[in-house]
């Protein structure tokens, strides 16, 4: 599926909330706390805007598809909350959005960093396959549960002799 991925206005913020809330709201039934992602409230999401970049993915009709923040620290892309409509899975949506975080990604930027909850284990798999390496564990992190943080260099001209 085709969907056009531009930076987020101050008018995606609902529609941007309600796609996280959709996506977050069903790791709840396997006992993760999602409140940090399904009760943001428009201000809290209005302050994370003045730091971070938003960018939306929307369909050919201009339904939000699909969201992701990012801000860049130091050269490092730190990838947070990237979220797909349950209605939009498995369409390439999340590809769209994570190829264009390094497409709008400061150019002296070296690293993207992302994490996933351990207990989301179907995400791994799609992070490998877009090139991300696992990096680290952050055991009890937040609500006590296991994060599992990758990185990917897709920035650099030659390869390094010391990463795979």
């Amino acid at each position: 599926m085709e969907v056009g991925i531009d930076v987020a206005r101050t008018e995606d913020f609902p529609s941007i909330l309600e796609v996280q809330k959709k996506a977050f709201l069903p790791y709840a039934a396997r006992g993760i706390e999602t409140s940090i992602w399904t009760e943001e409230t428009l201000d809290e999401l209005t302050r994370d805007a003045r730091e971070k970049t938003i960018l939306v993915a929307k369909d050919k009709e201009g339904r939000l598809a699909g969201a992701v923040r990012f801000a860049a620290v130091e050269g490092v892309v730190f990838v947070r909350k990237i979220c797909v409509d349950p209605e939009y899975k498995r369409l390439g949506v999340g590809r769209a959005l994570l190829l264009a975080v390094e497409k709008y990604a400061p150019t002296d930027a070296h690293k993207i960093s992302l994490c996933t909850l351990l207990l989301t284990h179907e995400n791994i798999p799609f992070f490998l396959r877009l090139g991300y390496r696992p990096e680290t564990v952050f055991p009890d992190h937040y609500h006590h549960i296991d994060l599992l943080c990758f990185g990917k260099y897709p920035f650099r001209k030659t390869p390094s002799p010391n990463l795979p």
